[in-house]
């Protein structure tokens, strides 16, 4: 049997009863079970996927080769990767856990653990890559499981906890270092792409809350990683990198103060000038005389 692509998101499988499922805010688990004898999927998954194999076996095709991962092993696979598998013919029911890992859980396991993120590979970062599962990493596999039957009112509380247990298990178990080059490129990748991003808008009219948009970050997530990245708070290093571009324009262009004020970003003529004295040490007028 054979299907045609399709986006593969938690919400595939919430609400359905022949799949048990939890939600904890940014990230869920999935039991997926299936009883076809054999059958193919095309799927782009839309968040992390980690992918436990309970029963039965699986071949993921994947431009490097192909992957087949049997009863007892894992597998990890990037946001946005297209996936191309078959569920293999065999006498057990093919069953696997499927966690569903969103972006802010994973930013903040970043964060809370950035020191593992020295130990890269140096090797290639792959989409997809085969999870050994360790006896430590099997336990906390299956102390998931009791959640589907038996939840409390700390179920979310200690889902989160298990969660990050079992990614700290992964990067323990994984020699090969495929996990950790991963997260690696995760970290500084974000932090690449803030740079990028205010590099791009800094003279322009926008605000900390339309940057934060822009950034596909939450306002307080925004903040808390721009400082992280910056040692400073977003709008005084715009502050300081507008006052740094008006400098470099007022010595080497021929545009007059207003101009250059306005065109850097600032709305208050007589604000700029205090600011830049204050910085520099000497008005902006003084670099005009030089010049001229």
């Amino acid at each position: 049997m054979s299907a045609i692509t399709e986006f593969v998101t938690p919400r595939l499988f919430s609400g359905q009863k022949q799949y048990p499922y939890l939600q904890v805010d940014d990230f869920s688990y999935v039991e997926y079970r299936s009883s076809s004898n054999q059958y193919r999927n095309h799927f782009i998954i839309t968040s992390y996927l980690f992918v436990v194999i309970l029963s039965g076996e699986k071949i993921i095709h994947t431009p490097g080769g192909d992957l087949h991962i049997k009863e007892g092993e894992a597998f990890f696979a990037q946001k946005g990767t297209y996936l191309f598998s078959e569920i293999l013919a065999t006498q057990d029911e093919y069953r696997t856990l499927v966690f569903f890992i969103g972006d802010s859980f994973l930013e903040l396991f970043l964060r809370r653990h950035s020191r593992f993120l020295g130990l890269q590979s140096g090797e290639e970062i792959r989409e997809i890559f085969i999870i050994p599962v360790s006896p430590l990493l099997e336990t906390s596999i299956n102390s998931v499981l009791p959640y589907f039957l038996h939840r409390t009112d700390l179920s979310q509380q200690l889902l989160r906890l298990k969660l990050e247990e079992l990614l700290l298990h992964i990067v323990d178990a994984d020699p090969g270092k495929h996990f950790i080059g991963f997260l690696h490129a995760q970290y500084f990748t974000r932090r690449r792409e803030l740079r990028s991003l205010m590099e791009k808008y800094f003279m322009k009219r926008v605000t900390i809350a339309e940057l934060a948009k822009l950034s596909g970050r939450s306002l307080s997530a925004f903040k808390r990683e721009f400082r992280e990245a910056f040692n400073e708070s977003p709008r005084r290093w715009i502050t300081c990198r507008r006052l740094d571009q008006a400098k470099v324009l007022l010595a080497e262009s021929n545009l007059n103060i207003g101009e250059i004020c306005f065109r850097v970003g600032f709305d208050n003529f007589s604000h700029f000038s205090q600011i830049f004295k204050r910085k520099y040490g000497f008005p902006p007028s003084s670099l005009q005389k030089i010049r001229n």
